[in-house]
């Protein structure tokens, strides 16, 4: 099975916006509503470890700039 693509974070952003858009301006059945929940509660993760990757590097910088 092939492995699913990892997102980038503007890419994440951006189908997370597409998702928004369709729930408030799409009647949407419960079913499909539920998956679109789901796939953008993982968007979300994703964005938010990048978030941290991305701050503990700039925290790294800035410690062995200190030194």
């Amino acid at each position: 099975m092939a492995k699913k693509k990892q997102l980038g974070y503007e890419e994440s952003l951006q189908k997370l916006e597409e998702i928004l858009n369709r729930v408030e301006n799409e009647e949407i059945p419960i079913d499909q509503l539920t998956e679109l929940v789901n796939e953008s509660m993982e968007l979300l993760k994703n964005c938010k470890a990048m978030l941290k990757g991305t701050e503990k590097k700039v925290e790294d910088a800035f410690n062995e700039m200190e030194e």
